[in-house]
């Protein structure tokens, strides 16, 4: 089962050649899956409905750079980053739509969630 988003997608953030993006658009996108390519990279899949009600088929390519190093992405988390890139940058674009869109350290620094610390709580 793919994870499904209904609701109002925000604007694009720094994408390219994907103008009028209309307003509060309501979609649906889900995940579909991913693949480990031969360099070690990841390609994350999702569909989405286009304003025109058309089915669009989007991929999202982490580089494998991004798997490593002291800021890694761990691979549980890469699907969520995804999805989150992809809301914020395509959907709901009444314009050109890529096939496949690259996932890069600002867009993981964007959507990244901090992981919950175990605090305690003060007696008053």
């Amino acid at each position: 089962m793919g994870k499904v988003f209904s609701g109002k997608v925000r604007g694009l953030a720094g994408a390219v050649g994907l103008e009028k993006c209309m307003k509060d658009p309501k979609v649906t996108v889900r995940y579909l899956g991913f693949q480990a390519l031969s360099d070690g990279s990841r390609r994350f899949d999702f569909s989405f409905c286009r304003p025109d009600a058309s089915l669009q088929l989007i991929s999202v390519e982490a580089p494998y750079v991004l798997f490593s190093g002291p800021d890694h992405v761990a691979m549980q988390e890469c699907a969520g980053i995804c999805y989150e890139t992809l809301k914020c940058r395509v959907v709901g674009c009444s314009g050109i739509v890529p096939v496949s869109i690259s996932l890069t350290s600002a867009d993981i620094a964007q959507h990244r969630k901090l992981p919950k610390t175990a605090g305690r709580r003060l007696n008053a």
